[in-house]
């Protein structure tokens, strides 16, 4: 009896069973294959949603960091627009008296970093005695001693740059 149950379960009747074994199989691949893409794309996009608010998080950190440094430091003769000598390029620099000795804050672009260098006043800035602020593309800065006026880019890759036009009070 048990011989003839096993004919008959495995016996296959005008081809349907392979044929419905198929389609389900093709159908749970087609399934599979879809939920997979799917994930790829939703996780592609949660990345690049991810990296352009982390990019616009530094451009607002480097960008407030700056404005604030030169409306504390809003002194006669505090504030100054110099080439910095690791890059060549412009450079905020804020003069402070710190416990009797004259200070040089050196504010730049380098290395793809906002870098903040406090050195003596006579001193030049380096890399060594630098800190990093904030991960930019860019920084831009121009002083209109005429206007008074402090104009500033900070830029990344992507994402519109943050330009500031500080009104400086001070002469």
């Amino acid at each position: 009896m048990k011989e003839v149950l096993n004919d008959n379960i495995l016996k296959q009747k005008n081809g349907r069973t392979m044929i419905e074994t198929l389609s389900v199989m093709l159908l749970l691949i087609l399934l599979g294959t879809g939920c997979f893409s799917l994930f790829l794309s939703s996780f592609g996009a949660y990345q690049r949603l991810n990296d352009s608010k982390e990019k616009s998080t530094e451009l607002r950190i480097a960008s407030s960091f700056v404005i604030t440094k030169i409306r504390q430091n809003d002194i006669t003769g505090s504030i100054d627009v110099k080439l910095e000598p690791i890059t060549g390029k412009n450079a905020l620099v804020i003069y402070e008296n710190i416990e009797g000795e004259s200070y040089a804050t050196w504010i730049y672009h380098s290395s793809g970093y906002l870098m903040e260098a406090l050195v003596l006043k006579h001193e030049a800035p380096s890399i060594d005695v630098s800190q990093k602020i904030a991960k930019v593309d860019g920084f831009n800065i121009e002083y209109n001693r005429d206007e008074q006026m402090i104009l500033t880019s900070i830029y990344t890759n992507g994402l519109k740059a943050y330009n500031s036009t500080i009104k400086v009070k001070s002469k």
